[in-house]
């Protein structure tokens, strides 16, 4: 399992629906980060379809930010 601090399910195919987010700050290097304003930024790139971003603990950044991408299939 990966501890995402999101709100999930998943059916009988093991598909994963991610439905919520429970914890609405990433702790970085001391500072708070809004996944959804990271999100936000992200989107405004042309090529992107849908972009999720959640904060995996990290030793020396307390956690560290990671966005999932979904592109366009005709950009590069």
């Amino acid at each position: 399992w990966l501890h995402t601090g999101d709100l999930a399910y998943y059916d009988e195919n093991g598909t994963v629906f991610i439905i919520d987010r429970l914890k609405e700050l990433i702790k970085w290097r001391g500072h708070h980060a809004s996944p959804s304003v990271i999100e936000q930024l992200i989107m405004t790139y042309p090529g992107v379809t849908e972009v999720g971003v959640i904060g995996v603990p990290d030793w020396e950044d307390d956690e560290r930010p990671i966005a999932f991408i979904t592109k366009r299939p005709d950009s590069k």
